[in-house]
């Protein structure tokens, strides 16, 4: 009984730990979530251990995964261009994982894996941002006069700050046509273009998107 109990407080501090850092990024699963999730997979282990022993002690474990892909798809979010909550959608996964192993008394096994979880979380960041900076990518939907440019105008620009382009769809309102492209590269130079857009008197307007 006394042993059970350190494992509940073990796995809360293990989930508190982790659910910190997605807090930090203010992610839908923060704080709370992760550590009660934790808590209730350690929870939720122990139990099966203690009623399916001897010969079945998995049955009710086996179910924990089922149970957590649900509040995960909850986390993600689809834009039109976008999905975010990926990466929260597999803290909690992983949040599982660490009840689970606290709960088969896998203290050392969770330790290495919430250190490594967090290492991956943090310092990975940095990484991505490096990557962002260096090689962005987003969709742009730019609208243009058909008497005014072409799209072999609007190319050249993308062209004059160094950016690839993909054409994604072409759409006409009256005198208005709408040009969707998905645009890489450097960040600085989407910023540059994007001031060189706004106040060219040629373009309509533009939107920009996060494409992920």
């Amino acid at each position: 009984m006394i042993e059970s109990v350190y494992k509940i407080l073990f796995s809360l501090l293990t989930g508190a730990i982790l659910g910190f850092e997605r807090e930090l990024r203010r992610k839908p699963a923060g704080i709370r979530t992760i550590t009660l999730l934790c808590a209730g997979s350690a929870l939720f282990t122990i139990l099966s251990i203690q009623i399916g022993y001897p010969g079945n002690m998995d049955r009710v474990a086996s179910n924990i995964l089922t149970g957590v892909g649900f509040i995960g798809a909850g986390v993600i979010f689809k834009g039109e261009f976008s999905i975010d909550g990926i990466t929260t959608a597999t803290t909690i996964w992983i949040a599982a994982a660490l009840g689970m192993a606290i709960g088969m008394d896998k203290y050392w096994l969770a330790g290495i894996t919430l250190t490594s979880a967090l290492v991956v979380l943090r310092v990975l960041q940095y990484v991505e941002d490096w990557i962002t900076r260096t090689r962005e990518r987003k969709m742009y939907t730019v609208m243009y006069k058909n008497e005014d440019m072409t799209e072999a105008d609007i190319l050249a620009i993308f062209q004059q700050f160094h950016l690839q382009h993909k054409k994604v769809a072409t759409m006409r309102k009256e005198s208005i046509v709408e040009e969707k492209y998905e645009i890489s590269g450097p960040i600085k130079n989407m910023e540059a273009m994007n001031r060189s857009l706004m106040v060219n008197p040629l373009i309509h307007s533009f939107i920009v998107q996060v494409n992920i």
